[in-house]
């Protein structure tokens, strides 16, 4: 088939098919991950053999998980606290998804359906109140339990992470068991999706 007889996405529908916002899509076409083309007006326009071998790349095909072991996704760039939780969880049998860049948040959290996300909001290129909205607005993770785990403490940060979604707030450094006791009580009530 060539390229003329092939159906062509707007960014729009391109995220609806990947179950992400089109500025994931745009931000995606930016860094050169997927092909796109541009039309006389400057809009994107993205082939479906593009979108599909993008989506083939990323894995970007939703599967059904196990219903055995519990699945946290750890979205974090310090290695220590990353370690720290890491040791934490998987002596507790919980299985990790380990993130700690912006493009894959979104991706991962998409295809891996995590139980929970504990998000890191400081982090060098990712705003983690951006990235927390942004898996809100998207219909495959707006049901998932978020945790900021962060060293933001002031009232009026933590009003923040609240206001864009997060179910809960840890304040590093933190205790053990008051983490575990948090990832215990999100996962035992879920979030209740409007």
């Amino acid at each position: 088939m060539s390229d003329r007889e092939q159906k062509a996405f707007t960014t729009f529908e391109a995220a609806k098919i990947c179950h992400v916002t089109h500025h994931s899509i745009k931000n995606w076409i930016k860094q050169g991950l997927i092909k796109a083309s541009r039309t006389p007006g400057g809009h994107y326009r993205i082939l479906e053999h593009d979108l599909d071998s993008f989506r083939e790349q990323y894995d970007m095909f939703p599967r059904d998980k196990g219903a055995n072991r519990r699945r946290v996704m750890i979205v974090d760039d310090d290695p220590d606290a990353l370690a720290l939780m890491e040791k934490i969880l998987t002596d507790e049998g919980f299985e990790l998804i380990k993130v700690s860049n912006a493009t894959e948040v979104g991706l991962k959290a998409a295809q891996l359906s995590p139980d929970l996300i504990l998000l890191d909001f400081l982090m060098p290129e990712i705003n983690g109140f951006e990235v927390c909205k942004a898996l809100r607005e998207n219909e495959l993770t707006r049901g998932t339990p978020i945790m900021a785990v962060t060293c933001l403490s002031k009232e009026q940060d933590i009003e923040r992470i609240f206001s864009c979604g997060a179910d809960e707030y840890l304040a590093k450094p933190f205790k053990v068991d008051q983490m575990l006791e948090k990832v215990r009580e999100l996962l035992g009530r879920g979030r209740i999706v409007e």
